[in-house]
């Protein structure tokens, strides 16, 4: 039951840019190629904002929807039923949007050039301008966008699949009070 409320595992993901593997292109000496990750990273956090927004609704939907719907504690073991189910509903949804929006901490090389924690990880501004100096001359930064933006799906997908789950919750919880509700108005 619970495997099928939270499908994902509570573990850092891992984003650093900094480990190189292999490169099968060449290096980006216009910065197309960079220009381009930067594109899809750009486009995969406006997903995640997006995300993020449907989830603060869901926040402020479950808090509402309990608030009016289970102001009255019913008589009788079946509308109590109802009325459990739908607080316990309205509480997961609560609780699952809230995992969406709460940021979380990846785990970072400290090698990297694009990547805010790889960036904080540096000692001071110069270390983070020579490291970017070198990734940048040595037409690595769309190597690197490519890494993140690899990572950034994986985060992005996970949100998705919390709020999916947060949403049917929420519906379940709205279900069931429903009845209980229009019986005691």
């Amino acid at each position: 039951m619970i495997r099928i409320l939270f499908p994902f595992t509570f573990r850092r993901p891992p984003v650093s840019t900094g480990v190189q593997t292999p490169r099968t292109l060449p290096p980006d000496s216009d910065g197309s190629l960079t220009s381009m990750a930067k594109g899809v990273n750009d486009v995969l956090n406006y997903y995640i904002q997006v995300t993020d927004t449907k989830a603060s609704i869901f926040i402020a939907g479950s808090v509402a929807a309990a608030s009016f719907l289970l102001m009255k504690f019913p008589e009788g073991w079946g509308a109590r039923a109802l009325y459990f189910f739908s607080a316990a509903s309205l509480g997961v949804s609560l609780v699952l949007a809230t995992l969406v929006v709460l940021p979380r901490l990846p785990a970072r090389s400290g090698t990297g050039s694009v990547f805010w924690g790889d960036i904080a990880g540096c000692s001071d501004q110069i270390a983070y301008r020579d490291r970017f100096a070198a990734t940048a001359s040595a037409g690595l930064l769309d190597e690197e966008y490519s890494v993140l933006n690899f990572y950034t799906s994986r985060i992005l997908e996970r949100k998705i699949r919390i709020l999916r789950s947060g949403i049917l919750c929420f519906l379940a919880g709205v279900l069931t009070a429903l009845p209980h509700h229009l019986i005691n108005a």
